[in-house]
Parts: structure tokens; C-alpha cells; sequence
């Protein structure tokens, strides 16, 4: 009897599912939510990180959404591995996420899903009535300018097809200033 070898995909998680993971409840109700973009480039970094900023003295429920994208593929697609490759990626990215949200004191969710970046953040919003949606500033580069010139751009498309204000971080955004205690 030949005994067959086990793909690649044997063992690995479907990437297209969506993933959803909740963070810990914080012990006061959210008076709003928050949408925010993620991906591996600091630009979203930054973006997650004013997000938590606003998040504490707004009491808002952040939802953060990775979109999973051509840029989480990776480079050879004819390789044993790629599905694989494919799935650290994006475990990858999560694992960045929900460190950095492990400092908020609640009241999270983050979402990984395949799809179209700019309507999943407003389905996203839509769905939770949410105040705003940030996301970091475009990469730059090539691509940036193509996105642009199809009409592809998230923050160009949330913003005319949008009906949440949208917050566009860059990514060297100043530190944010604590809320200032008021002298009584």
C-alpha cells in the first residue's frame, strides 16, 4: 500500500473563516464604539493606538477589523506552504492586535475576515452604530496611487461613500496627552 503524503493544508486553520475574538468586559457599560483599521504596517499601529487612547475617557467599545488582503499572501504562491504561510500571517497580526488591546481595561473585540477592507469597517460601523471609524494613513508607494486611481482607497471610499466621520492617523502621530485632571 503507498501511503500518501499529507498536504500542506492538512492541520491548517481555513483563513477565509472569519475569526473573531472578544476582549474582557469592562466593568461599566461603553457609551459608544469605535471602529479601527489593522494590518502589519505601523500607519494601523498608530491608528489602534489613538483608538485606545480615545477609547478610556470616551468609554467606547473598540472593535478593531483586519481585513484579510492580497498583503497577508505571501510571495510564491506555488510553494507546499502557502496556505500556511498564509494563516501565520494573519495569526500573526491578531496576536499583535490583542497584545496591544491587553492594556485597554475592556470592552474589545478584533476581527479578522476576507473581503473588501472598505465595506467590512462600514458594516462593521453600521452595525454598531459607531461614533467613528480611524484608520492609519495610506502606505504610500505604487500600489497607494493605483488604489487611488480605481477608486480602491479605504479612506477615499469611507469617505465618500461613508456615513461615519473617519479618522485618519499617520504614522508618526504624536504622543497622546493624558486627559488633564481638572483642579477643584
Amino acid at each position: 500500500m503507498i501511503k500518501k503524503k499529507p498536504t500542506a493544508r492538512e492541520g491548517v486553520r481555513d483563513w477565509r473563516k472569519p475569526v473573531r475574538v472578544d476582549g474582557p468586559a469592562a466593568a461599566t457599560e461603553p457609551a459608544c464604539h469605535l471602529v479601527v483599521g489593522f494590518d502589519r504596517y505601523p500607519a494601523s499601529h498608530q491608528a489602534l493606538s489613538f483608538a485606545m487612547g480615545l477609547a478610556v475617557p470616551l468609554r467606547a467599545y473598540l472593535h478593531v477589523v483586519h481585513v484579510v488582503d492580497l498583503d497577508d499572501f505571501p510571495v510564491e504562491p506555488d510553494r507546499d506552504d502557502w496556505e500556511r504561510r498564509i494563516v501565520e500571517t494573519v495569526e500573526r497580526e491578531r496576536t499583535e492586535a490583542c497584545t496591544m488591546l491587553g492594556s485597554l481595561p475592556g470592552n474589545w473585540t478584533y476581527y479578522s475576515h476576507q473581503g473588501n477592507p472598505a465595506h467590512l469597517l462600514a458594516s462593521i460601523a453600521d452595525a454598531n452604530d459607531a461614533l467613528m471609524i480611524i484608520i492609519g494613513r495610506s502606505r504610500g508607494g505604487l500600489v497607494s496611487v493605483l488604489e487611488r486611481a480605481v477608486g480602491e482607497s479605504v479612506s477615499s471610499h469611507l469617505i465618500h461613500h461613508g456615513r461615519r466621520p473617519v479618522v485618519l492617523v499617520p504614522e508618526h502621530a504624536p504622543a497622546q496627552r493624558k486627559p488633564r485632571q481638572d483642579a477643584n
